[in-house]
This record gives structure tokens, C-alpha cells and sequence, in this order.
């Protein structure tokens, strides 16, 4: 059975920055990823320009987590939006800051961030494979449908960064709630986190319909 330093499960934006810091401490690392690709609920964000972070204060940048702020603060701390500036210019991508604060690529797509970040972690000796979807687990190994049939390794680290349900075809259905439940791991339900509302607008509220709002 194949033995393999760190296993990364997920090759959305969370594995590939997990699989980054294992490589830069010269960890062998293996992403496997479900889809033929990699990241492309990230690509598919691109589109919008590929909103980063927000120039803002800590406090108030913080503060928008709510009851999240806690558990978050030191993360956001550790790593926090000017982390993420000077991580993209690293790699070759300038940034802006719009008029709301919104930072984004000067770009304004994902696929030049993705491709330099794809080659840092190639220099770092992270392998990619895709079409390698998770399945459990057979005792300590990790197991997966593979295109040349279920495997099995032996992870001395494994990181789950599978998304959540929110878009199938782009890689994020849920079906890793499955193994995990069946593992006996307590998942939460899912919830919609962007939720339409009906709001009983007064008269000259309602006059507004149809207007431009900018945020």
C-alpha cells in the first residue's frame, strides 16, 4: 500500500493554501481532488473579478464574523488581508482596492492567480491527482474511487478541505458527509449562509424599485 508523507482531500482554495504550507516546510504532499481539475468553483468566482479580501480596520474586519469572531481571531490574525495582498503579489498578481474596499486582482480573474499557484506548488513537489474521489476510510488507510479503480494509502497527515453543498457540477455537492457520519463524526446540517428575504418596504422605499443600488 502506497505511504504518503500528507494527504490533502480537495483541491479548492483551502487545500491547495493547505497543501502550500505543508510543501513550503518540504512535507511530501498529495492533493487528491474529485474533479478533472482543480479549483473551479475558484475559476467560476473569477468571473465576478475575484473578490480577495477588504482593506479595513481589523476590528470592524473582524467584527463582521459576529459570533464567528471569536474562534476566527487568531486565524485572522495569524493571516489577515494584508497576508492575502502580499500572498497574491507574491505570485505575481497585483491588487486594487475598489471604492467599497473590496480588494481584488488587478486582473480581475482567477485563472493567472491559479496557474502561479499551481507552479508553486509543483516547485514545492506537491502532486495533483484528479479524478481521485474520497470514499472513507478502511481502518487507518484512506480509501478512493480513482479512474484505475478504488485505492488505498496511508497518510501520515490527512486534511479534509472538501467544500460545502452549495454547486454539484463544480465539485461542491456534500458527499463527504457520508464517510464522515458513517466514521461516526457529528456534522452540522447545511444551511444557506446567502439567503434571499422579503422585506415589507415602506411607500418611498418602494418607489425606488428598479434604481441602482451600489453597497
Amino acid at each position: 500500500m502506497e505511504r504518503i508523507g500528507a494527504l490533502v482531500i480537495g483541491a479548492g482554495p483551502a487545500g491547495l493554501m493547505a497543501a502550500e504550507a505543508l510543501g513550503a516546510a518540504g512535507i511530501p504532499t498529495v492533493i487528491a481532488e474529485a474533479k478533472a481539475a482543480p479549483a473551479r468553483k475558484f475559476l467560476m468566482a473569477g468571473k465576478s473579478g475575484l473578490n480577495l479580501t477588504r482593506a479595513e480596520p481589523s476590528g470592524s474586519f473582524l467584527a463582521a464574523y459576529a459570533e464567528a469572531a471569536g474562534p476566527l481571531g487568531p486565524m485572522i490574525a495569524a493571516f489577515g488581508p494584508e497576508d492575502v495582498c502580499a500572498w497574491a503579489e507574491g505570485l505575481g498578481q497585483p491588487v486594487f482596492t475598489g471604492s467599497t474596499g473590496r480588494v481584488f486582482p488587478t486582473a480581475m480573474k482567477a485563472s493567472p492567480l491559479l496557474r502561479a499557484w499551481l507552479r508553486r506548488l509543483e516547485g514545492f513537489g506537491v502532486t495533483l491527482r484528479p479524478r481521485w474521489r474520497w470514499t472513507g476510510w478502511d481502518g487507518a488507510a484512506v480509501t478512493f474511487d480513482t479512474p484505475e479503480g478504488p485505492r488505498a494509502v496511508l497518510a501520515g497527515v490527512t486534511i479534509l478541505a472538501l467544500g460545502g453543498a452549495s454547486w454539484a457540477r463544480l465539485g461542491s455537492d456534500g458527499a463527504w458527509v457520508g464517510p464522515l457520519s458513517a466514521a461516526g463524526v457529528p456534522v452540522a446540517p447545511f444551511a444557506p449562509a446567502n439567503v434571499g428575504l422579503r422585506v415589507d418596504w415602506s411607500a418611498p422605499m418602494a418607489r425606488q424599485f428598479g434604481q441602482p443600488v451600489k453597497g
